[in-house]
């Protein structure tokens, strides 16, 4: 989506001599969801980037405490930005404080994009923290 309404400005400018005035804030909001949407993805799919030095010379029940404890960090770090996310994006909400371009879009809607993703990896991190306790209990 956001390439083609890149490229669309791109035709329009230099082939039509015809600029838009929405398509720069409209690729820039699309670009915060989905950066916010992938992160959420690459967690689910377990492909974020890893430091393995320690990791891979740990035995079993090594890597089992750790990541545990980096369950235990995702969720508490997640939950952290939910909270204060949602406050800041209640609070752009609450005044209708807006963007300060032309298209004036309400903030709130951008804002809402980081609690609302971190709030998908919390209940993300929730069930992977519970499968990881019952694997340390096996």
């Amino acid at each position: 989506m956001i390439g083609f309404i890149v490229s669309f400005e791109v035709i329009s400018r230099y082939i039509f001599n015809s600029p838009t005035i929405w398509v720069n804030e409209i690729s820039r909001f699309l670009q915060i969801w989905a950066t916010y949407l992938a992160l959420t993805y690459s967690f689910h799919k377990n492909d974020f980037i890893r430091i393995t030095v320690i990791y891979d010379r740990l035995g079993e029940t090594g890597k089992r405490i750790l990541d545990f404890i980096s369950m235990l960090f995702i969720l508490f770090f997640s939950s952290f930005v939910v909270y204060y996310g949602w406050l800041i994006a209640y609070d752009s909400l609450k005044v209708g404080r807006t963007s300060s371009t032309i298209l004036d879009v309400p903030s709130f809607l951008t804002e809402l994009a980081i609690p609302l993703c971190f709030f998908l990896l919390v209940i993300r991190a929730s069930i992977e923290f519970v499968r990881k306790i019952r694997l340390f209990i096996k």
